[in-house]
């Protein structure tokens, strides 16, 4: 079984080694400056050859180590280029997801606020056909309309209950009306729910 590395990790990982490398490099370089701004008499000999010869020294040395440093850095530099590209291909495929959850998410909204918006003016309908329908019976009418608001909200009651899991029997025991009106209200309820649902 492979171990799955962050990505993250890989490019921070990298990124230290080149810091590392170039850091040996720079000294590197330092170093061979200064061996060839002091180089060390050789007795017997004359001074422009013992610094042609260490100049020469130097260079060899240099292109030694370049060489070595180049052979080392360049599958690091390609690790690193690699993790890059993974990285990025990462962020973009993210980018997308993100965009596609926001219109979504927006197309969402906009169905929800249409449909709030609707339900607001259907309530607010039904509101001024009540307060109309109040106004329009006689004073003895409203009565029977209140008893009608009752009738409804004891069959919200039972539908409540039901769908909180109570049975029969406890429903219409907890509401003091006959089993019977339970059952009904909720065969009716679940006819309904039925017919909507194939639409």
């Amino acid at each position: 079984m492979m171990l799955k590395v962050p990505t993250e990790l890989l490019v921070l990982l990298s990124l230290i080694i080149d810091l590392f490398l170039i850091f040996l490099l720079l000294l590197f370089i330092r170093r061979a400056n200064r061996l060839q701004r002091n180089p060390k008499p050789i007795q017997g000999t004359d001074l422009g050859d013992i610094a042609a010869q260490t100049r020469e020294k130097a260079q060899v040395m240099a292109r030694e180590v370049l060489t070595e440093a180049s052979e080392i850095i360049e599958p690091i530099l390609e690790a690193s280029k690699s993790a890059a590209m993974e990285f990025e291909r990462l962020v973009q495929e993210k980018q997308t997801l993100t965009r596609k959850l926001d219109q979504s998410l927006d197309s969402k909204i906009i169905s929800i606020n249409l449909l709030l918006s609707r339900a607001n003016t259907l309530y607010s309908q039904l509101e001024n056909q009540h307060k109309s329908l109040l106004n329009a019976l006689p004073k003895g009418g409203s009565a029977f309309f209140h008893k009608e608001t009752d009738l409804l909200d004891q069959q919200q009651r039972i539908i409540d209950l039901y769908y909180q899991k109570m049975d029969v029997d406890t429903i219409a025991e907890r509401l003091s009306i006959p089993r019977r009106e339970v059952s009904l209200v909720i065969d009716l309820k679940e006819k309904f729910i039925a017919m909507e649902k194939s639409r």
